[in-house]
């Protein structure tokens, strides 16, 4: 087993036909944290709505009397009337969550904007579960970190809602297709990794990784072409290229935490999903940040990736915590099982590098990368002219 202090997981997407359920319940079986964060689109409410064919009202009101123990257990009974909500796999992952809680792991569940209906119950805090709108996370060396899902800086979710469920339709009519061709060939694979596997060696090589900053930025291409088309992928390129997406994303989520750190909280960083995109980028406090000389010199957001089949090669991520406090990045691989992963960067996520200079660590230089001319944000109209004009990435032999 994987023992470490806490590990960080989101974008799981149970009940979309994108999540990657077999294989998150592989990993699950692999992993014993003290403490399990759960950040964010762990249950997709909208893609449950759009599978089953039930209305919002109806599923809202399931959950409401889940919440409130009048509804019978989701595991014990997998049918509502003749709506079948979650598939059978996707089922197993929450019966090994539970199995982990009942071993003795705590659960932290911070809602995103696909769970966002949970929001409403935070606050929940038994034993071994808890339900946050957001929480700070201490680590084992005394670094703070705050944890959000991250859509609560995505403006681009905010103004295009209702684009956003069109695509979340055309996403899961998509994977179901695509997912209906891969079962009719597909191999059955090992339910565990080798029996070589050696957890402390990958937990050690998975933090001695991010703590080469310099080294671990890898080519742009080799992310972007890791594996064969994704409509989701390709359609997340497309627009966060055009706007500068996580250029404005980057700079509300430092801003927030500079403006947290002044009032005294001392983060030194973020824990977010949201994105899919897998990534750790530290930024240097600007100058007015540093009246608090306790505060941190520069800040980290980590990105701890996705379970749903958008990129294959960047996908079944999370962000791990070792017992000394160091944080590293691990990923499952179908055929080995937990690997140390080395974060890609991306033309919408990459910055230059420059010593911090109050402790010479290398951070992203996020005014200089402020300094380009602003992008308009485009219209229905001109996005699906993006979408048209996207050229298909080449195939792979990289194993995913």
């Amino acid at each position: 087993m994987l023992d470490c202090a806490a590990l960080f997981i989101s974008d799981l997407h149970l009940g979309s036909n994108q999540c990657e359920a077999r294989q998150l319940s592989q990993f699950l079986g692999l992993i014993r944290p003290r403490v399990l964060y759960l950040v964010g689109d762990v249950i997709d409410l909208e893609a449950i709505r759009i599978n089953a064919h039930v209305s919002e009202r109806f599923l809202t009101d399931w959950v409401d009397r889940l919440m409130d123990g009048s509804a019978a257990d989701p595991l014990e009974k997998t049918c509502i009337g003749s709506r079948k909500l979650l598939r059978n796999s996707h089922l197993q992952v929450l019966q090994d969550l539970r199995d982990l809680v009942r071993g003795g792991v705590r659960l932290v569940y911070v809602p995103g904007n696909h769970d966002a209906y949970l929001r409403k119950y935070a606050g929940l805090d038994t034993d071994h579960f808890a339900i946050r709108r957001e929480d700070v996370y201490t680590a084992p060396d005394g670094r703070r970190l705050l944890v959000r899902h991250g859509d609560e800086y995505d403006g681009v979710i905010q103004l295009h809602e209702q684009l956003a469920g069109h695509l979340i339709r055309v996403q899961e009519q998509y994977s179901q297709l695509i997912q209906w061709f891969r079962s009719a060939g597909e191999v059955i694979r090992p339910a565990a990794p080798l029996a070589s596997w050696n957890p402390e060696a990958i937990l050690q090589g998975a933090v001695e990784i991010l703590a080469e900053p310099w080294v671990w930025p890898v080519p742009a291409p080799r992310g972007l072409r890791s594996s064969p088309f994704s409509l989701a992928f390709a359609l997340e390129r497309a627009i966060k290229t055009r706007t500068g997406h996580d250029r404005v994303l980057k700079r509300l989520m430092t801003q927030h935490l500079f403006r947290e750190n002044r009032s005294g909280q001392c983060l030194a960083g973020l824990i977010n999903g949201h994105t899919h995109i897998p990534e750790v980028t530290s930024f240097e406090a600007p100058p007015e940040a540093g009246a608090d000389p306790s505060a941190p010199c520069h800040i980290t957001t980590y990105n701890d990736g996705s379970w749903a089949r958008s990129q294959r090669q960047l996908g079944r991520t999370a962000l791990v915590v070792a017992h000394d406090g160091t944080i590293g990045m691990i990923r499952f691989d179908r055929k080995v099982g937990i690997v140390p992963f080395r974060p890609p960067r991306f033309p919408f996520n990459s910055y230059p590098l420059r010593p911090c200079s109050v402790c010479g660590a290398p951070v992203a230089d996020l005014a200089k990368a402020d300094g380009a001319a602003a992008l308009p944000d485009p219209g229905i109209g001109e996005l699906l002219a993006l979408v048209r004009g996207l050229a298909w990435p080449e195939r792979s032999h990289i194993r995913s």
